[in-house]
């Protein structure tokens, strides 16, 4: 199938965006979480649960870590719960093992962490929809919650990816992820999220969540402690501002995008949908901005644990994430979100090179320096990208763009593979 034909050139380019910065230093933290949660309640002998997700979160660990000896300063026994629903292969050494790798261990926490995925049946909402949460949780004396507030990859609504969402899906460990998503085909994501958070919440168990935002430059843009009968209604305010704060590629429309690697650390389909405008939803597929014709993925990172799923949403791979696709995680988490067409495994050839070229020529013939091309790190990155020379005279003009390189050749290796992108 090869058919030697000319890529495009290259060049580099610096995007800038909004950065609003907390001051993510231990003693901030500290100080800022010991005033507020002493006014919630006190802590005196209390065993409490913390929760600890599997998203690649910005200072995350710090913050994990901190509440600890908060907690442990005001009294309290502290404890951390791997809230990930079915993530880490729906295993306790699985998410132990995804906790690792963002240095969330009993050593480095100075905590506990209970994986068991024993979970209690607390009851269900109005609409008969059974509310599960992790055991250990559930018989400690609270449970502060802990997640970043962002836009979901799978729904839009009031309330999307944060608290709520670890609240409902997370602390449910595998029966918690399971019965959520087994009831989308009958009820709205958000409506689901908020019925089933607001059990556990009304439980009294949730002694407050502590909400973070990030900025385009995945730097933490804001911490916020907030009650528990305040969590639905602020998580729904700072969604807005979240949204506000994401990065985006600098073009609406596209012939071709090469992501570098994708991972459940970048995102819960591994490549934002947000970023790429290219969604699946339970085997109904749309499009909307920005218009990416061809979607290349190069790798798989390796905090995603073999988790591919995402794959799907792209038209072509390299030979890399086949290798690397852990079959058993990967169709674990697309049968639990009943999302399995993000999992099916694209188009891929011999070496790199070959892809690249089967790609172009599947878009038909454009001339070669028309051709729209972008490369970007990951979803997250998207601060310093590679764009082709079509999109140039169009990118220069933007106040928010800088070109920072030559125009250069992609560059392989003697194995006819794509040379990765700087760190």
């Amino acid at each position: 199938m090869t058919q030697r034909i000319q890529f495009p050139r290259v060049a580099w380019i610096e995007q800038t965006f909004p950065r609003p910065q907390f001051d993510a230093t231990e003693s901030h933290i500290y100080d800022l979480l010991k005033q507020k949660i002493s006014s919630i309640k006190a802590l005196q002998e209390k065993r409490i649960a913390i929760t600890a997700g599997s998203r690649g979160i910005s200072n995350m660990a710090l913050i994990v870590k901190t509440l600890v000896r908060v907690v442990r300063d005001l009294g309290g026994h502290p404890f951390i719960i791997p809230a990930m629903g079915s993530h880490g292969g729906g295993t306790p050494e699985g998410q132990l093992h995804v906790l690792a790798d963002y240095d969330i261990t009993p050593e480095k926490m100075d905590a506990p962490i209970l994986a068991s995925l024993d979970t209690v049946h607390i009851g269900d909402t109005e609409d008969n929809t059974p509310v599960y949460v992790a055991k250990a949780a559930w018989e400690s004396d609270g449970i502060i919650a802990v997640n970043r507030i962002k836009p979901h990859t799978d729904f839009i609504g009031e309330i999307e990816s944060g608290l709520m969402k670890i609240i409902t899906v997370g602390l449910g460990k595998v029966d918690g992820a399971q019965t959520f998503h087994s009831r989308t085909a009958d009820f709205a994501y958000d409506h689901l999220v908020q019925t089933i958070a607001r059990k556990t919440i009304a439980s009294g168990k949730i002694l407050c969540g502590i909400a973070l935002m990030e900025n385009a430059y995945h730097e933490t843009a804001s911490m916020e402690i907030i009650p528990p009968n305040q969590i639905q209604t602020r998580e729904k305010e700072l969604l807005i501002q979240a949204k506000n704060l994401m990065p985006s590629l600098p073009v609406d429309k596209a012939d071709v995008l090469i992501i570098e690697q994708i991972g459940k650390d970048i995102s819960g389909v591994g490549m934002d949908p947000n970023i790429t405008g290219r969604r699946y939803r339970i085997n109904t597929h749309w499009q909307d901005k920005p218009d990416i014709t061809r979607i290349v993925v190069m790798d798989i990172t390796p905090k995603s644990m073999g988790n591919a799923v995402g794959i799907g949403l792209a038209d072509f791979c390299s030979r890399k994430v086949v290798k690397k696709m852990d079959k058993r995680v990967t169709y674990l988490n697309a049968v639990t979100s009943r999302n399995t067409i993000c999992s099916n495994i694209p188009l891929h050839f011999e070496t790199d090179k070959e892809m690249l070229e089967q790609t172009l020529i599947s878009l038909g013939y454009i001339p070669t320096e028309k051709i729209r091309l972008l490369r970007i790190r990951d979803t997250l990155h998207l601060t310093r990208i590679e764009v082709s020379e079509a999109l140039l005279p169009e990118l220069k003009k933007r106040p928010n763009i800088s070109t920072i390189s030559e125009l250069h050749d992609l560059e392989f290796d003697g194995d006819d593979n794509l040379r990765p992108l700087p760190v």
